[in-house]
């Protein structure tokens, strides 16, 4: 019975080296693309020796001698355990990297003010509910079905989640639906940067897809192609990557590779690059409102307006950024200034972290530091921490040094220890649409940088910037005034091409010539920066308390026209009151190029037939007559007739020659239009008869010298006891009201 049960354990020993071969072998067939060759020849060789056991144990009659028996056996276990623990590695490597490419969830949050006191959903009534009426977020239907919402209350729906939260906070809804990671989403806007100490959540509903259901499956090409990756920074107060789909697009950054060539383009786009986003219905608005879309939204408007097909994208969460540079043991990089920055939680006070001016190496929170600051934050920092150019611009430029600074440190790790900790912190902080043999296919190129002296010699990165300038516009969707970077059409043209040109494999052409001064810095020129002509959108200006005249000449200007509705105030007569638009309205999305006025006009009558003599010119209502010989009371009539107010002043003569109230003189020729009295900025002198008064020491005398066609009328002096039956002088413009569309109308600033 001994000896049976030895040839057991030996039997029972070799089975398992078979199914620990089989283990490792299934491991290895994981990693495709990665050393074909050699991965086939270690299967090979495992599958002959499992095949040659197989036969030694089931097949063969020859006896073992005891010695060999428990060499065999000593073997077995030690390449059983061996291949166990091989398997169990490669295994969970691929994990990490199978975990890169996660599930898309859409989820929506019922929500409401804190100081709110009814927070269960069953109990609401009579209360307004915003919805918002997109496609992609129609999971509020679940939650509105599940509590019969639609039954007793009002839904209200918006296109436009900063518009909801906005009447949210002023009452006009009493909830909302709202993406259920809102904190990370909107507390980047400086409109809500306390949403989270604003607003809970009372309720919940998401669904999971895949990205194929989304139609981000991404391009089946092989990295051996040349390709295009956008990396999405999540700037997050939580570790680890929520895998919801709508999230802030802060950080956006398109990397164009060929692998021929070996050579790289990196594109950081500005977070308010005013551009056309496809999920709004293709209207212009700041890039980063496109992220409350998902991937896909932003996605596809990046290729719009960029012309290129973006093939994988790269979720990066920049709290795990902390994580990654510290696996990396820190990361090398040249600060400008020094910087005094919130921690990875968003925490001032004693929590800020403070980065010295030079070269030097950074740990976690100061890399993400680094990465994130745009702000001087003189609130919180004193004035040494707070020189230097903070903005969008300069904060890109620090991200692309961070990212470019982490794949230097990746390619010095020692041990499968630090790999494992690399991986596990990209696991949990990154998301993609590559599949896994899409990643291992990358293996081929980081060979290649692993095995150089620097990677700077293998891989050449041009970094493009996108030239533009600043603008107040109003935001069709929200509401509101917001700054908008407007793209200088020249800069993006050269971006564009030199996209194109590396995904083409043609070379970018250089400057050939340039001059050069000895003790001067020489720095090369960044594609697509430098142009300084951007052509900025004509706005609407905010015209009340305008004249009448003054608004009628710009919109005329600006290729508008005006309807004129007067209201009864106790404002004076022609003077702006309302606008249909809101200021800082491009004018080329007013319908019909027409804008509505209301004007005041006391007593609230008006004519309703009056012309607008800067569009019907030729009208004879519009023409300057001869007023000489006739009575003030028809020069009233003749002004009054059209809707424009007229510059004009009233002079007069004593005299006994002429009935009282003739006029005389007037200063423009009968036959002029009141459209070139108002371009031109010239005022209208009517003079007219008045009885000349006796003399005596009670009397202030009046003379006229003055001719008003031709001489200074402010010479004219006026006797205190004379009545005035002149038109009414309170509806003279200022001489100098004629200001020209699109001057004036960009201020800078930060949303």
């Amino acid at each position: 019975m001994k000896k049976k049960a030895k040839l057991q354990y030996s039997n029972i020993l070799a089975i398992v080296f078979i199914i620990a071969s089989i283990y490792l072998i299934q491991a290895i067939l994981l990693f495709k693309k990665i050393e074909t060759g050699i991965r086939y020849f270690i299967i090979g060789v495992i599958l002959i020796i499992d095949i040659l056991i197989f036969v030694k144990l089931f097949f063969s009659k020859k006896k073992k001698k005891k010695k060999k028996k428990i060499i065999a056996s000593v073997v077995f276990l030690v390449f059983s355990i061996l291949f166990i623990f091989l398997g169990y590695n490669l295994n969970k490597i691929y994990s990490y990297f199978s975990n890169l490419n996660k599930k898309v969830v859409y989820s929506i949050s019922l929500v409401t003010l804190k100081e709110n006191k009814i927070t269960d959903p069953s109990k609401l009534k009579d209360v307004k509910i915003g919805v918002n009426t997109e496609e992609e977020h129609k999971l509020a239907e679940d939650i509105i079905k599940k509590y019969a919402l639609d039954k007793n209350n009002e839904l209200v729906e918006y296109q436009d989640y900063r518009k909801m939260i906005l009447d949210l906070y002023d009452g006009k809804v009493q909830y909302i639906f709202l993406q259920t990671n809102y904190v990370d989403i909107y507390s980047t806007d400086e409109n809500f940067e306390n949403i989270g100490e604003k607003i809970i959540t009372i309720d919940t509903s998401q669904k999971e897809v895949t990205k194929e259901e989304v139609q981000l499956s991404g391009s089946s090409k092989d990295v051996s192609e040349p390709f295009t990756v956008l990396l999405i920074g999540i700037d997050s107060t939580v570790n680890g990557l929520q895998n919801a789909d709508s999230f802030n697009g802060d950080s956006l950054i398109v990397v164009t590779f060929n692998p021929s060539t070996m050579h790289a383009t990196m594109l950081s786009i500005p977070r308010d690059s005013y551009v056309p986003i496809t999920c709004m219905g293709g209207i212009d608005n700041k890039i980063t409102h496109s992220a409350s879309g998902g991937a896909k939204c932003v996605i596809n408007t990046i290729q719009n307006f960029l012309d290129i097909k973006i093939d994988y994208y790269m979720k990066i969460n920049f709290t795990g950024v902390v994580d990654l540079v510290n696996a990396v043991g820190g990361i090398e990089v040249d600060v400008p200034y020094k910087i005094c920055e919130q921690n990875s939680k968003r925490q001032f006070g004693k929590k800020m972290v403070y980065i010295n001016a030079g070269h030097q190496t950074l740990n976690g929170e100061q890399a993400l530091a680094y990465a994130r600051n745009r702000k001087s934050n003189s609130n919180y920092c004193s004035k040494e921490w707070t020189t230097g150019v903070r903005n969008d611009f300069v904060r890109a430029e620090h991200q692309q040094e961070v990212i470019q600074a982490i794949l230097n440190k990746m390619k010095n790790f020692s041990s499968i220890g630090d790999l494992e900790k690399i991986l596990s912190v990209i696991s949990k902080n990154f998301d993609t649409n590559m599949s896994e043999s899409t990643i291992f296919s990358f293996y081929n190129i980081g060979k290649d940088v692993l095995l150089s002296s620097s990677s700077d010699s293998v891989i050449t990165i041009d970094k493009l910037y996108l030239d533009g300038d600043g603008q107040m516009i109003f935001d069709e969707r929200s509401g509101l005034v917001l700054w908008d970077y407007i793209l200088n059409q020249r800069s993006l043209s050269e971006v564009k091409q030199a996209l194109k040109n590396n995904l083409s494999g043609k070379k970018q052409e250089l400057i050939k010539s340039f001059s050069y001064k000895y003790g001067e810095n020489y720095s090369v020129r960044v594609i697509g920066k430098g142009y300084y002509d951007t052509k900025k959108y004509t706005l609407l200006p905010d015209m009340t308390g305008w004249t009448l005249t003054k608004a009628q000449k710009w919109l005329k200007d600006a290729g508008l026209t005006v309807e004129v509705q007067y209201t009864e105030s106790n404002k004076e007569n022609n003077i702006v009151l309302e606008q249909q638009y809101p200021a800082s309205k491009r004018i080329d999305l007013i319908p019909n190029k027409k804008v509505i006025l209301k004007i005041a006009r006391k007593g609230g009558s008006s004519n309703t037939n009056q012309i607008d003599c800067l569009i019907d010119e030729e009208n004879e209502k519009c023409i300057v007559p001869d007023f000489v010989g006739k009575n003030v009371d028809y020069f009233n009539n003749w002004a009054g007739g059209f809707s424009n107010m007229l510059d004009y002043k009233p002079l007069y003569e004593e005299t006994s020659a002429k009935p009282a109230n003739e006029i005389l003189k007037q200063s423009v020729e009968s036959g002029t239009t009141v459209s070139e009295l108002l371009n031109s900025g010239k005022t209208l002198y009517i003079t007219y008869a008045i009885a000349p008064k006796e003399n005596n020491e009670n009397t202030n005398t009046t003379t006229n010298t003055t001719d008003p066609s031709g001489g200074d009328p402010n010479t004219n002096t006026t006797t205190n006891t004379t009545p005035d039956p002149t038109p009414n002088t309170n509806e003279t413009p200022g001489g100098n009201e004629n200001p020209t569309p699109g001057t004036n109308e960009t201020p800078s600033g930060n949303e």
